[in-house]
């Protein structure tokens, strides 16, 4: 038998997680949530045995090899180090902490044996594993231009009043930090994946819908280690969008150029590629490959590829586009 896992959270992306470790050969055995209805109907859905209205009251109870934590960002350390104190490897959702600087105390706190790693599932996505794949061969060449963009209609209203991501996860409309620790978090942690380390030279946020607390759409520009300019936005208000969030991206090198369209990767040069990644559901497989890439690292004792130092350069970014993108003061503008 597989790793017994103990779930924290029965929401939206509760399924998604537990068919992950399904896939991995694990079993969910155990669910926590303090909404006792929905942890029941996810528990009775997928018949998961044991339901917890507490995480801490899930770790010691005992029976369970991992804890994957998927409950909201509030509560994201909390629980993490419950299940690090009791012994537990540790897989947790992104954001890893609503701050840097919560996320940077927790890298204190944790011991050389501790095992834990951040859900960033986006970079195992199978067009950005392709992409990555292209660099690798030389197909590529030197990179001289990176242009990402997230387009969605999650926060556009529909016909009914409904937008659909508050409709799934409804925290969405009253959390104060919503495009960039919601979604570019992703875009700029796989552009680290695909061109290494960034540098951060300007951002722009803007609030545009009074019902909307946070921010909905953002644009960043930066640098990579040898200058490359890399351009990062997003907008969860684009008419005319999925409304999920969709990638569009551009990569430009000295021997071939990708493009990414959504679910269509092309390369473009002297060996040029097509392939289309429709018919399937990405954040499904792509979370199914991030669940299996744990499961692989501790059954080796090797390094996760989202661990917590490696998220926290992340991290740093998103705060640092905050920082760059907060309004100028009145007293301080010329």
């Amino acid at each position: 038998m597989g790793l017994k896992v103990g779930l924290s959270g029965a929401g939206f992306i509760a399924p998604v997680h537990i068919e992950g470790w399904r896939r991995a050969g694990a079993d969910v055995v155990a669910i926590a949530d303090p909404d006792l209805a929905r942890a029941h109907f996810t528990a009775d859905h997928y018949q998961i045995g044991k339901i917890y209205s507490d995480a801490g009251a899930m770790i010691d109870a005992g029976g369970i090899d991992v804890l994957d934590v998927a409950a909201p960002r509030q509560v994201h350390i909390e629980q993490s180090l419950a299940g690090l104190a009791a012994g537990l490897p540790v897989i947790c959702q992104k954001p890893l902490a609503p701050s840097l600087a919560e996320a940077e105390a927790f890298a204190q706190k944790l011991g050389p044996d501790d095992r834990f790693m951040v859900h960033e599932n986006w970079r195992f996505r199978q067009p950005y594993r392709q992409i990555r794949q292209w660099i690798d061969q030389g197909l590529v060449g030197d990179i001289r231009h990176v242009s990402m963009a997230m387009r969605s209609t999650a926060m556009l209203p529909d016909e009914t009043g409904l937008r659909p991501a508050a409709g799934r996860q409804p925290f969405m409309l009253k959390e104060p930090r919503l495009v960039l620790a919601e979604v570019l978090i992703h875009n700029i942690d796989t552009l680290r994946f695909l061109v290494g380390d960034l540098s951060l030279i300007a951002a722009r946020a803007a609030r545009v819908d009074p019902e909307i607390t946070g921010e909905t759409s953002a644009t960043l520009y930066a640098e990579t280690a040898d200058a490359t300019p890399v351009m990062i936005s997003g907008d969860m208000t684009a008419h005319g969008t999925p409304n999920g969030a969709s990638d569009w991206l551009e990569l430009l090198g000295s021997k071939g150029r990708v493009t990414l369209e959504n679910t269509v990767l092309r390369l473009h040069g002297p060996q040029p590629h097509e392939i289309h990644f429709g018919t399937g559901n990405l954040l499904a497989e792509a979370a199914a490959a991030t669940i299996a890439h744990f499961v692989e690292q501790l059954e080796s004792g090797g390094a996760f590829e989202t661990g917590l130092e490696d998220n926290l350069k992340t991290l740093r970014l998103v705060e640092q586009a905050y920082d760059l993108s907060a309004p100028i003061p009145e007293a301080a503008r010329p």
